[in-house]
């Protein structure tokens, strides 16, 4: 993924967490928030304790930016997106982390973007 695409500076974290808007799944959290650019922007957080393994941390981060490069890059073009691991989350397989981060960029979507 691009640097481009990327939230770098936490005060972009910070405002997303506490602007955006909040979509909840049993192993992530999505945070959305309108942003004054017009390319869309991933963080991804992980925090130790919910993946205790840097190589485990690293794949979820992965899976993520991948998701979410190939399904709604273009759709969510202009806002800024983080997306949070919930507790317990470090343990489950790929393809559930792909089809719950699908189906919360799929509600996270703006009317408008198809």
């Amino acid at each position: 993924m691009k640097k481009a695409f990327r939230l770098k500076r936490p005060a972009d974290f910070k405002k997303t967490y506490k602007e955006g808007r909040r979509f909840r799944s049993p192993h992530f959290v999505l945070y959305v928030r309108e942003n004054p650019g017009h390319v869309a922007r991933l963080g991804v957080s992980i925090a130790k304790a919910h993946a205790k393994l840097a190589s485990r941390r690293n794949r979820l981060r992965r899976v993520a930016k991948e998701t979410f490069r190939t399904e709604l890059l273009k759709k969510l073009d202009g806002y800024n997106v983080v997306v949070s691991l919930r507790y317990g989350a470090g343990q489950i397989a790929a393809g559930v982390i792909e089809e719950e981060l699908k189906e919360l960029l799929r509600r996270a979507r703006p009317e408008g973007n198809g």
